[in-house]
């Protein structure tokens, strides 16, 4: 009998040894998925967002700011020291030039650095626009604070459904993705802000982009038995 028993304990062991292998291949795995996923935009990535400014006070309902601009290096070239600017076209181009612009690194305040804006909870300065005060900024009754609302996806983004809201630490909001749609307003909290509106440039930029389109009704099926008899387009005579 103890030859059974020490038998088992034998065949028992290596299954053990090759269990803990296996989870442990699955945790390494899993620990390098999620650190590829923090690592990018990495340095080989050509991103792009759409944004716009948006205040409340402006007018009658608000009104979408003029878009950010920048300067010009002394060679002629948008300034663009880390990778992350705009081209004057609604749009956040995000491909690193350096590591200090990649992964998490990638963030709003190095936009705003490229293009000569600062942005706080008490209002955003640009060039182009000059300052918009969140100081006792009042819209519809509510006091207005200075947000960024951003969509995951700008090409199937709803305006009152955005994936999150900022009120603060605004130089730290990470580009996550190609793709996204950022507004930052000064609105009351929750309200509803419109979507930039270069949502659908970005497929000029990032055609890769249309893969994330969702089809409702699926993938398009056609009927094989169709034959060379289906009627084609007529033109009735007068």
């Amino acid at each position: 009998m103890g030859g059974v028993g020490q038998q088992r304990r034998l065949i028992g062991f290596p299954a053990v040894v090759v269990l803990i292998i296996l989870i442990g291949i699955g945790v390494v795995a899993i620990a390098r998925t999620l650190r590829d996923a923090e690592a990018r935009p990495g340095l080989s990535d050509h991103w792009h967002s759409a944004y716009t400014v948006w205040d409340c006070t402006d007018g009658e309902g608000g009104a979408h700011q003029p878009v950010f601009e920048g300067r010009l290096n002394p060679q002629g070239y948008p300034y663009d020291p880390e990778g992350i600017h705009s081209h004057s076209d609604g749009l956040i181009h995000i491909h690193p030039f350096t590591a200090n612009a990649a992964g998490e690194d990638a963030v709003m305040g190095k936009f705003f650095e490229s293009m000569f804006v600062t942005m706080d909870q008490n209002g955003i300065t640009a060039a182009e626009f000059g300052v918009i005060s969140a100081v006792d900024a009042v819209c519809d009754g509510q006091p207005a604070v200075m947000q960024i609302v951003r969509w995951s996806s700008a090409l199937t983004a709803v305006a009152a459904e955005p994936d999150e809201r900022i009120y603060e630490d605004f130089d730290n909001v990470r580009f996550k993705r190609d793709g996204e749609a950022f507004t930052i307003a000064l609105a009351p909290r929750d309200a509803a802000v419109p979507l930039p509106l270069t949502v659908n440039d970005l497929l000029g930029v990032s055609p890769s982009l249309v893969a994330d389109l969702s089809q409702p009704e699926g993938p398009v099926e056609f009927d094989d038995d169709i034959g060379g008899n289906v009627p084609g387009p007529g033109v009735q005579d007068p």
